[in-house]
């Protein structure tokens, strides 16, 4: 029985630490552009930036590779700002880093709107789980 209680354990661990199904509330502080955004939350207080997962928007700026993608990223960046205000509330869950230390998380509003998904039916994002990202400049 001790070895089914520990076992059990273990694998509750194992499944938080890989971000399977850990969550946990959140506060917008600032918009850093469409699938980025700094969070507080309880593992940051003061705040950390947060890659949402799942989708992917347009590069800003010099990242950007042609104007069609530099425009929809303002898109983007302005839609995410209306979408996440300064202050709102969002849960974040299937926490993980990425290779930069970055947190990765689902992010979902406080309606249980899932920003992925919305950003995607907008046609403001492409869906992505990593590898080579879609292009935002014709051809596509």
């Amino acid at each position: 029985m001790t070895a089914r209680i520990v076992g059990a354990a273990i694998l509750v661990a194992s499944a938080v630490g890989s971000g399977s199904f850990a969550a946990e509330p959140g506060r917008v502080l600032w918009v850093i552009d469409g699938d980025t955004y700094q969070i507080a939350h309880a593992g940051a207080p003061q705040g950390e930036s947060v890659r949402a997962r799942h989708f992917d928007t347009p590069e800003k700026g010099d990242r950007a590779q042609c104007e069609a993608e530099r425009v929809k990223a303002m898109e983007a960046t302005d839609a995410a700002r209306r979408l996440l205000p300064k202050g709102s509330a969002v849960l974040l869950s299937d926490l993980g880093r990425d290779r930069y230390g970055r947190l990765l998380a689902s992010v979902s509003l406080s309606d249980g709107t899932d920003v992925a998904t919305w950003f995607i039916r907008n046609g403001l994002a492409h869906p992505y789980e990593g590898g080579r990202k879609a292009s935002w400049c014709w051809p596509w």
